[in-house]
């Protein structure tokens, strides 16, 4: 049987996301059902020209391919996990979805216990991107996830397609999982808002699982001033504890998040000068100690701080109260090492995203299993 834990993080298909998943302490992990969605890499570039391609992104995509299976089972484990392919690029969606859901089953048959891969379709997927969906939904108890993003609520007939597509393909409802992604989550929504939206999805108690993601974290950080500490609100977080100490649902819905990424994925910018900055997550915020860009160099020629911004950043985290400590997450005890007086290796940005994202896990996969153990105390 299939079992959706209390906390359903959007993790996209990079080495720095994954790998913090698959670095976190067994008993987080155990409280974590990833939902991954798969993106196409950045080019291949030049060396010494960062901006010359050299192998370009649906190439690096279909050579990787293969080995799709291989990788979910080493970053993932025995988790099982939600798939979703919506962001790849049309052409290749399909047969890539087919490759992925195939290699990950053949890598099934060696598994005890079983790696449940459950194939995630949006509500306006394309027909050959469901039957691929359902067809893997049927092999043993996987089921399927249907996603339903925000404007997707403008649709007037979404009851009525949701019913049909489960329906017309003979699913279990007890089998399938559904996902309302709030995409951008700032002050603006209210918890009576998502609520009235809740309200358009037929027979919500009956499902799986029902969850609920969005994401607060800004796209960039450009408007922060540099070689400063800033808090940003943690928004997708307090929404949903409004949501569910609300009392006026009847089933709550499992937390999701972007973690400490914007929920919008803009693709990639080449020869991207990006700042030294780090993103650390606080209970109800994130703490953000923004750098200068790593590659400035001053009208007169002179260099910036560059790389060496991220050792005085995890010198000032480990002073500050809200660090957990080298013990919380492979994050912590990372930021601590970097943060020795003899140290000298500074890291790079996917190391320090690779940091933060793991601390992020660790944090809110404690603080949704908490509010979980209490609630089934208390029910």
């Amino acid at each position: 049987m299939t079992t959706i834990k209390s906390y359903v993080p959007i993790l996209r298909w990079r080495t720095a996301e994954m790998s913090a998943f698959e670095r976190l302490y067994p008993q987080d992990r155990e409280a974590i059902t990833p939902f991954i969605e798969f993106i196409m890499p950045p080019p291949k570039t030049d060396k010494d020209n960062r901006k010359k391609i050299v192998e370009d992104s649906k190439s690096k995509f279909l050579r990787q391919l293969p080995d799709v299976g291989k990788r979910l089972v080493k970053y993932c484990g025995k988790n099982s996990m939600f798939l979703d392919v919506h962001l790849l690029d049309g052409d290749i969606r399909v047969s890539a979805f087919e490759s992925i859901l195939s290699s990950a089953s053949a890598v099934d048959l060696f598994s005890i216990p079983v790696v449940h891969i459950i194939p995630v379709v949006g509500t306006d997927a394309d027909m050959a991107t469901r039957e691929v969906a359902v067809k893997y939904a049927k092999i043993g108890d996987r089921g399927l996830c249907i996603r339903i993003d925000n404007s997707h609520f403008k649709d007037e007939g979404l009851a009525k397609h949701i019913e049909n597509f489960i329906k017309s393909h003979a699913l279990d409802i007890k089998k399938v999982d559904i996902l309302v992604d709030l995409q951008i989550v700032d002050k603006s929504i209210t918890a009576e808002s998502v609520i009235e939206k809740f309200s358009h999805i037929p027979s919500i108690n009956d499902y799986r699982s029902f969850i609920l993601s969005g994401g607060a974290f800004p796209k960039d950080l450009s408007e922060l001033q540099k070689f400063e500490s800033h808090q940003i609100d943690r928004n997708d977080w307090k929404l949903w504890q409004e949501i569910i100490n609300s009392g006026k649902l009847k089933r709550n819905p499992i937390f999701s998040d972007y973690t400490i990424q914007h929920p919008i994925f803009y693709g990639y910018v080449l020869g991207a000068n990006t700042s030294a900055s780090v993103r650390y997550t606080n209970d109800e915020k994130w703490e953000i100690l923004r750098g200068e860009a790593l590659n400035y160099v001053k009208k007169n020629g002179e260099k910036g701080p560059g790389y060496k911004q991220y050792l005085a950043h995890a010198r000032e985290i480990i002073k500050q109260t809200f660090y957990k400590k080298a013990d919380y997450s492979f994050g912590d005890s990372e930021i601590n090492r970097i943060a020795e007086p003899k140290n000298e290796k500074t890291g790079n940005p996917q190391m320090w995203l690779n940091i933060g994202i793991n601390h992020h896990l660790t944090l809110v996969a404690r603080q949704t299993s908490s509010l979980h153990e209490k609630r089934a105390k208390h029910s």
